[in-house]
């Protein structure tokens, strides 16, 4: 009879045992897939700040730091840099993003670029003879390089902040 009752429980223990082993699991494997899901939702963010934030430090750093000695060498800075813009804009408009925020700060750097080109162009090509189209053309020109602050400053910010932060409504 011993014999017996001693099969039963250690039936029972085990059974227990095998419930509890295989519910740990299942929980220990829901947990590692929730925080895979929450790690790569923050790596997500990351990732793509860091491939938009490496086009535009490519701009920052192929801008010249000093202009030519003469007009016709500023002329060729300025077609030059003009090129660079329009190449960069294509290759930031060939990335896709997956998060909205980052993808409205792409569209801004784009036009951003784009506009700067089309500043540069208009620069060299404002006929020296006319003094108010040349004034004309480097006030557009400046005011469009002022906006690059501002969004610079928009996209440190938004990538620099908490992972786990809500956006403000």
């Amino acid at each position: 009879m011993k014999t017996v009752t001693r099969d039963r429980f250690n039936v029972k223990a085990t059974r227990k045992a095998t419930f509890l082993t295989r519910r740990y699991a299942v929980l220990f494997v829901g947990a590692c897939l929730l925080t895979t899901a929450i790690a790569h939702h923050s790596k997500s963010k990351v990732s793509q700040c860091n491939q938009l934030v490496a086009i535009v430090n490519k701009v920052a750093e192929a801008r010249p730091e000093r202009t030519g000695m003469t007009i016709a060498e500023d002329n060729r800075l300025l077609l030059r840099a003009a090129i660079e813009l329009d190449e960069y804009a294509d290759n930031l408009a060939g990335m896709e993003f997956s998060n909205k925020q980052i993808q409205i700060l792409q569209a801004q750097f784009i036009k951003l670029y784009r506009d700067t080109s089309r500043a540069s162009d208009a620069v060299v090509s404002a006929p020296v003879t006319n003094l108010q189209s040349v004034q004309k053309a480097n006030r557009t020109f400046i005011a469009i390089q002022e906006q690059e602050g501002p969004l610079v400053q928009e996209t440190n910010q938004y990538c620099q902040s908490d992972a786990w932060s809500f956006p403000s409504i």
